[in-house]
């Protein structure tokens, strides 16, 4: 029967239940379709089985839009090639890719369907275990061969050569990248997907393939233009780990780049497992993961940590502690070309942590938000917690750390093997602080490059720094930007006193884009030197906002609280051209009606 493809809907995950569009019937030589037999369904426990398939099909399984990442992984079930193990192999294994911005697309190809009584039996191979993998020539561990099952190990990997062509035929409809769909078999269905790649004709080479403990059921010649190769299977796998170590073999022995992993313990299919630790086993997933980060097919996300829900914008954010920028701890949208595909690049945010910290770890919640909302921060420093010791050992970060991140951020930006490449607007850059870092965003904004600032409980003194003045710890480095960190407070720089942002009323004048004060009312430490500030800023743009809280603020509270709110309305009223947002700011009626636990005072605005 016939399906019109005008008709797709793609698959949607909700909750817990997945779903996808009607399957769509793969054209195959007709007289291989065999008749009088009944497809069926049927449930052990919890677990779908299919039975009886004589119309290969696929079903498509798409992640949502923000995670697309484009690539695709063709589905091949397992079943010893007499039934499909449908939910294990297929449902599952596409809620776990969907979750991951992969598309999944489940082959339900032909199966053996001849009365076991009736086979045409070859010769079966005897059993053994992995150190027999000299007896599998070319790899061929068809564990039953027969006439009727031959026959239906081609019907099979016939269907997935054409699932692999309608796949790419339907990629920009499906937003599928055509060059990165690739085969994931499980058991018999890693037969099925080996014997598809070595057979493939034009158009129908994956561009990886991923077995997991599936070996092949012919022979292999491996192909001039062969795909990476992936193997995940368990040592103590009669015939299947000997025949997938010389599969291995055979594609090391033709030059081609394969990766195995000889599980040592676990029973039973590879589950995607509730919890790790019980076997070795558990973690394949993680490593299949790995590998496809590494190959390119998904964004590097083992750095990637979610502070609560990913923040309350349109894009969920996530802690990157990229080994790109190993001085620096990124926020960013965890898709960023989703983001940037709805936003444009993203505006750089420059964050100097208090206390002049070397971590933004109790602000993680703050710049989570500021985040999702489609920003790019870069906060000085690790994600980790330190230790007193460690405190006192790192001492205080300067000036030119936070300012550094621009030169990082504008090479990763231009670099086309970087994760960042023009992902990033470096013309667009905030340099935002709180307390000790509050004065070296200010400090920071110095720099010509800088067009927005936003100071936290935070502000210059009249005469010396507001803040303790320490000398670099022992294990500061040694190089750094522009020729070397300052090394003493003495020896001051472009951005002044480096330590702490040690510039004083004086400096102020050199401030020449929009500052923005978040202050927390008079038992904020802060207040004082933020409201002198504000008194003799008359060249630029400014605002004082007050909200009575404290020198910490809400920075830990649900998604940053009430300072992430109004920091996002400065930064989309500035960056993102958001003129509503300027309401907080500039209309005295409407922020005394919304916010009114808010004060808000301005100058120099024209």
């Amino acid at each position: 029967m016939k399906k019109k493809l005008l008709a797709l809907v793609g698959g949607l995950l909700i909750g817990q239940t997945l779903f996808a569009q009607e399957p769509i019937v793969l054209k195959v030589p007709a007289q291989n379709i065999e008749k009088n037999v009944e497809e069926r369904i049927t449930m052990r426990g919890d677990e779908k089985i299919i039975s009886g398939v004589t119309e290969p099909t696929i079903s498509v399984y798409l992640p949502s839009e923000a995670k697309n990442t484009g690539t695709a992984v063709i589905l091949c079930s397992g079943g010893a090639m007499r039934f499909h193990s449908w939910t294990n192999d297929v449902e599952r294994m596409a809620q776990f890719l969907n979750e991951r911005g992969i598309a999944a697309i489940g082959l339900k190809y032909r199966l053996n369907n001849s009365n076991p009584s009736q086979v045409t039996m070859g010769a079966i191979p005897d059993m053994v275990d992995v150190t027999g993998f000299q007896k599998f020539a070319k790899a061929n561990a068809n564990p039953m061969p027969s006439v009727e099952g031959d026959k239906a190990n081609m019907n099979a990997i016939l269907d997935a050569r054409e699932a692999i062509k309608l796949v790419r035929a339907h990629a920009a409809e499906w937003n599928i990248n055509p060059d990165k769909v690739g085969f994931l078999g499980f058991s018999a269905g890693g037969g099925v997907a080996v014997g598809a790649t070595v057979l493939a004709q034009a158009g129908e080479m994956p561009n990886f393939l991923v077995s997991v403990y599936g070996p092949s059921f012919i022979d292999v010649e491996v192909p001039a233009n062969a795909p990476d190769l992936l193997i995940l299977t368990r040592a103590e796998h009669p015939n299947v780990a000997a025949g997938l170590l010389q599969l291995f073999l055979e594609w090391k022995k033709a030059g081609k780049n394969a990766e195995l992993h000889m599980y040592g313990d676990g029973k039973g299919p590879f589950a995607l497992a509730d919890r790790k630790g019980k076997n070795t086993t558990d973690t394949w997933s993680d490593d299949l993961m790995s590998w496809l980060e590494a190959k390119g097919y998904v964004p590097q996300t083992s750095n990637y940590v979610q502070v609560e829900d990913g923040g309350s914008g349109p894009y969920k954010a996530v802690v990157d502690r990229s080994a790109e920028a190993p001085d620096y701890t990124l926020y960013h949208p965890a898709n960023m070309a989703y983001a940037v595909s709805k936003e444009g690049p993203l505006p750089l945010v420059l964050f100097a942590n208090g206390g002049c910290s070397f971590t933004s770890k109790h602000f993680e919640k703050y710049l989570t938000e500021i985040a999702s909302h489609g920003y790019m921060v870069a906060a000085v420093g690790s994600y980790d917690e330190l230790t007193d010791e460690q405190i006192k050992r790192l001492g205080m970060t300067d000036t030119e750390y936070m300012v550094h991140a621009i030169d990082v951020m504008e090479k990763l930006n231009a670099d086309p093997q970087s994760a960042f490449y023009q992902q990033v607007n470096v013309k667009q850059i905030v340099a935002m602080g709180q307390s000790c870092g509050g004065g070296q965003s200010l400090s920071g904004s110095v720099d010509p490059r800088v067009t927005l600032t936003v100071a936290l409980n935070s502000g210059f003194s009249r005469l010396k720094p507001p803040f303790p003045v320490e000398e670099p710890g022992i294990n500061r480095p040694a190089e750094g930007p522009k020729g070397g960190f300052a090394k003493k407070v003495s020896e001051g720089g472009l951005y002044g006193k480096e330590f702490g942002g040690t510039m004083t009323h004086a400096d102020l004048v050199k401030l020449h884009a929009p500052v923005a004060y978040l202050i927390g009312g008079p038992d904020d430490v802060a207040y004082p030197n933020a409201n002198q500030n504000f008194e003799l800023i008359n060249h630029v743009p400014v605002v004082l906002c007050n909200l009575p809280v404290g020198h910490m603020a809400t920075y830990d509270q649900h998604h940053g609280g009430a300072f992430a709110e109004i920091t996002l309305k400065w930064l989309d009223w500035h960056m993102k051209g958001k003129q509503e947002q300027s309401r907080f700011f500039m209309d005295e009626q409407f922020q005394k009606e919304k916010y009114p636990q808010w004060t808000v005072q301005r100058k120099n605005w024209k």
